[in-house]
């Protein structure tokens, strides 16, 4: 009982229930006094009626024998006077002096209203306890008033009657309560219920089944929104423990081979039944892939800081044309040795930005270094550059090999190379695209590849960087 309260359905239903509880009291304590209040008011103008009825029955004179009379012809017709008055009612008739001429009740009878008020010729009704007294003067049109008709009875009928319609109003709130109840119970179930297949599936996903969805019912907006964004979130998760899968199969493998292969280099050099001059020839080959095993550690710890999303601009902004200047220095070499030839256009007008050269080495380093391996000797690379709707916009090109359009959208995926006879024995290790994504990505930017895949047409590589954090800064003074 206490973890229902504890929860969503039981504290929305606890919550609708009090209100509803709370608005039938006080509708309950308002027609209960209503009904009350109505209650005294007919008994009132019933024994009124009756009173009214008696004194219409005097002749011309009021003495001692016509008020026996009347008294006579009250006793009489008993049960037609009090059709609708309790059986304790006591008639009683008074002079105009107040003298008590006649009365059905035992012991003394006094008049309780005041002869003038009845002198006007006003009915007066008043409680006396728990009597409801009735007074009227009796009237004749010639002779006037002649006296006064008072009846009294007890309210303990009326409040036997009255207690009985509680009774009934009390139940009938009650019964309302009870169907609200069960009500506000089904609503509270109906209303929590894709929260609770939200939880399901949250344990179903934290037992291994990132395959799990929530089923999405649009009869309350709100809750399909949060179901959608929940699948949303659940396939984003997935996709991101299949990437780390992914990644961490990938790099096992590219550590593996390299390791393997200086593993039993090592165990050939430790056998010492080699020539010296196959024993350098090894050592040179254990040096080359220990070299390529720590362009791959570097590879990963700087995607590692890229998309670790813990980023600060620097301080002092670059020449961007001065350090994409260097980047292409320094590839220039490696094209030179392919006999290729790399073509600079940089416009005048670009203004210095907020790039760490680090960052601005690996993205356009990491795309010289593509055009270099995939386009084929003697090959023209060309890098463009320039500040167009407040972005930094560089341009690498090549006419290399091309990259086939269906591989396009993979290309920027960790570990991600292109499945071709010819470029299997081109090194490298996958990430350089992906790397240049996540800088990109720091600086508000992003990198756009496009290729026909026709050998010979090459592959274009576009990368922008946002303007609100590369344009220049202007220090007053």
């Amino acid at each position: 009982m206490v973890s229902f309260f504890r929860s969503l359905r039981g504290q929305l239903s606890a919550t609708i229930i009090s209100v509803l509880a709370l608005g039938l009291g006080l509708l309950l304590l308002m027609a209960g006094t209503q009904m009350a209040r109505m209650t005294l008011e007919s008994f009132t103008h019933e024994q009124q009626v009756t009173a009214l009825l008696l004194a219409n029955t005097f002749s011309e004179t009021m003495e001692q024998p016509q008020a026996e009379q009347i008294m006579a012809l009250w006793s009489s017709h008993r049960d037609q006077w009090r059709r609708e008055l309790p059986s304790d009612t006591n008639l009683s008739i008074f002079d105009m002096s107040g003298k008590l001429l006649t009365s059905s009740a035992a012991g003394d009878v006094v008049l309780t209203v005041s002869l003038p008020v009845l002198l006007a010729g006003d009915v007066v009704s008043n409680r006396n306890g728990e009597r409801l007294t009735t007074a009227v003067p009796v009237h004749n049109e010639e002779r006037g008033t002649l006296g006064v008709l008072q009846i009294d009875s007890s309210l303990a009928p009326m409040r036997a009657q009255l207690w009985d319609r509680w009774l009934a109003l009390i139940g009938v709130t009650v019964a309302t309560l009870l169907l609200i109840l069960v009500i506000t119970l089904w609503l509270a179930a109906q209303m929590t219920r894709p929260l609770a297949e939200l939880r399901g599936v949250a344990e179903q996903m934290s037992e291994g089944r990132m395959d799990a969805r929530v089923e999405i019912d649009d009869s309350v907006s709100e809750l399909a929104s949060l179901g959608a964004m929940f699948n949303h979130m659940a396939g984003r998760v997935e996709t991101m423990i299949q990437e780390q899968r992914d990644f961490v199969a990938n790099a096992s493998h590219e550590l593996r081979a390299p390791l393997a292969a200086m593993k039993l280099r090592a165990e050939i050099l430790a056998s010492n039944k080699v020539s010296d001059e196959q024993a350098r020839t090894y050592a040179s080959e254990i040096n080359e892939e220990i070299s390529q095993m720590a362009g791959l550690v570097s590879d990963l710890l700087q995607l590692s800081r890229a998309e670790s999303g813990v980023f600060s601009p620097p301080e002092r902004p670059l020449s961007v044309a001065d350090e994409l200047a260097l980047c292409v220095r320094s590839a220039r070499l490696r094209a030179t040795a392919r006999g290729q030839q790399i073509t600079v256009e940089i416009a005048a007008h670009i203004p210095d930005a907020f790039i760490t050269p680090s960052d601005m080495a690996i993205m356009v380093g990491n795309l010289l270094d593509n055009a270099i391996k995939y386009s084929p000797e003697g090959g023209a690379i060309r890098l463009c550059a320039d500040w167009c709707d407040d972005q930094l916009e560089i341009v690498v090109s090549d006419n290399g090999i091309g990259i086939p359009p269906e591989d396009i959208p993979r290309v920027n995926e960790r570990f991600f190379r292109v499945d071709r006879a010819h470029t299997r024995s081109v090194p490298g290790s996958g990430l350089g695209l992906a790397l240049v994504t996540a800088v990109a990505h720091q600086y508000g930017g992003e990198l756009q590849m496009s290729s026909s895949g026709v050998p010979g047409e090459g592959t274009q590589a576009r990368l922008s960087l946002a303007a609100g954090l590369v344009q220049s800064r202007v220090i007053a003074g």
